[in-house]
């Protein structure tokens, strides 16, 4: 765990809601809260480089920029 090459590095996280109208873009937006809230309980600085929201609730996709030690080594499997 956490020996890969480029495990150190910073990490760039995209979420993308799927077919399903309204409930894919809220389980999205809780998707992008639980990375979030997850990022910085672990110390890590979160950028939103991207929201696009959707129409009546939750998002159509987003992109986050997770800054700090190893997150992209914790969040390759994500």
């Amino acid at each position: 765990l956490l020996s890969g090459e480029s495990d150190p590095n910073n990490a760039i996280l995209s979420i993308n809601s799927g077919a399903g109208g309204t409930e894919s873009q809220d389980w999205a937006q809780m998707l992008l809260r639980m990375y979030s809230r997850w990022a910085e309980r672990n110390g890590y600085q979160v950028d939103i480089l991207d929201v696009q929201y959707g129409e009546e609730a939750g998002i159509k996709s987003a992109t986050l920029h997770i800054l700090g030690d190893y997150a992209y080594g914790y969040l390759k499997a994500e």
